[in-house]
């Protein structure tokens, strides 16, 4: 049975408010990111009318609200990519964030205007903001001298306040493991059978148990995947 599909995280362009519609615009990351960092920040003014002679603190309010999101992403090519062919320059894939979000509007006039706003999407996270960094570190080049690896440090900004989330996106059904006892006298095979399961599939368990030795189990038990149950 194939296992569940793993949702890419997306950057994808805004028309105003709106998401744009044509997807073909829209940058699937090759690899997802370990972590978001999400910012949050307000800028607090006094009203000076608030105090009472020295004794009380002046009442304050937000003149200011701003949210950012900092994210790392990888691309590689020593692999054939769509729109990259296998060693192929790398900036061919990190370019089109570059120039999507990062190039200024009519950046030849007398007066360039902003780039173009950006939604980092992954799965119900969503970040919605201006490309305000846009850092790139070359770490592995072909014999020619050609980056096929790069690391791009993006951050995101809004004069806002955003803690935003698609809760149209729910989580697939997944079974769920069940505990067996373990210990030093129970091999895999042991725990499954003794978990009721069928000793022959102790490679499973062990696997997603990551036994070093699947002669052993941990004095805590293991995990025993419900599909060998039945």
């Amino acid at each position: 049975m194939a296992g569940p599909q793993i949702a890419h995280a997306r950057l994808i362009p805004m028309n105003g408010d709106q998401v744009e519609s044509d997807e073909t615009k829209h940058i699937a990351v090759q690899f997802n990111p370990a972590t978001l960092r999400l910012t949050l920040a307000n800028t607090l003014h006094a009203n000076s009318a608030g105090g009472s002679g020295g004794r009380r603190p002046a009442a304050q309010y937000v003149d200011k609200s701003e949210s950012s999101l900092a994210v790392e992403l990888v691309f590689d090519t020593t692999l054939e990519q769509p729109g990259a062919p296998a060693n192929s320059d790398v900036r061919k894939l990190t370019g089109k964030i570059a120039e999507a979000f990062m190039r200024p509007v009519d950046p030849d006039s007398a007066r360039p205007r902003a780039p173009q706003r950006c939604r980092f999407q992954w799965g119900s996270f969503m970040f919605t903001g201006m490309l305000a960094s846009y850092g790139e570190t070359l770490d592995f080049f072909a014999p020619e001298g050609i980056p096929l690896r790069a690391t791009l440090a993006l951050t995101f900004k809004e004069d806002r306040y955003q803690f935003d989330m698609d809760e149209s996106v729910q989580a697939a059904a997944r079974q769920q493991p069940t505990f067996a006892a373990g210990g030093g006298a129970l091999s895999a095979a042991q725990a499954t059978q003794a978990a009721g399961a069928n000793p022959r599939q102790w490679r499973k368990v062990a696997d997603l148990n990551q036994l070093e030795n699947p002669r052993f189990t941990p004095d805590g038990g293991v995990l025993v995947p419900r599909s060998l149950f039945g």
